[in-house]
């Protein structure tokens, strides 16, 4: 086996390993500190960014900005187009997002944990830090729809803060 992908592989077992772990010993609580952790690196991420009005502009810079780090992480409108992606519901504005590759699932799946837990949380703060950087006067969360082995749907939520 190639030896950058057994390190990846490792890497990704180390990462699984911590979040079982985290998980048994916190229980709940993994998840709220597992989301503040990623919503602080998500902003971090987004320091230099300019600010955006449309959301599916914000979501193509986070992915531009992480692409600059790095980070491989594939996500999408589902629809595909920004007419469509966007539903409003009161006063929340909720686009539905498509990720196909993911770190964390490939980590979770690596090390034969579950999804829907605290790396997810994680990377749902990650999103959400991201995005209400440059969404000036937006509050951003992140829902899983959908939690696949070959992709997740997922709903973007921002709402005014006020």
């Amino acid at each position: 086996m190639d030896t950058t992908i057994e390190a990846l592989h490792n890497v990704s077992c180390f990462v699984g390993a911590l979040a079982s772990a985290c998980e048994r010993n916190l229980g709940q609580g993994s998840l709220s500190i597992c989301a503040l952790a990623g919503k602080k690196f998500g902003a971090a991420v987004m320091n230099d960014a300019p600010d955006e009005a449309d959301p599916i502009a914000a979501i193509r810079l986070l992915g531009d900005a992480l692409a600059r780090k790095g980070i491989v992480w594939e996500f999408e409108p589902f629809s595909g187009s920004s007419s469509e992606a966007i539903t409003t519901d009161g006063t929340k504005q909720k686009i539905r997002l498509v990720f196909h590759t993911c770190m964390v699932r490939n980590a979770l799946f690596r090390y034969g944990h579950e999804q829907k837990l605290s790396l997810c949380y994680m990377s749902h703060g990650v999103f959400a830090g991201a995005l209400e950087k440059i969404l000036k006067g937006k509050k951003a969360s992140l829902e899983i729809v959908h939690a696949g082995p070959n992709a997740c749907l997922k709903e973007l939520v921002l709402e005014d803060l006020e």
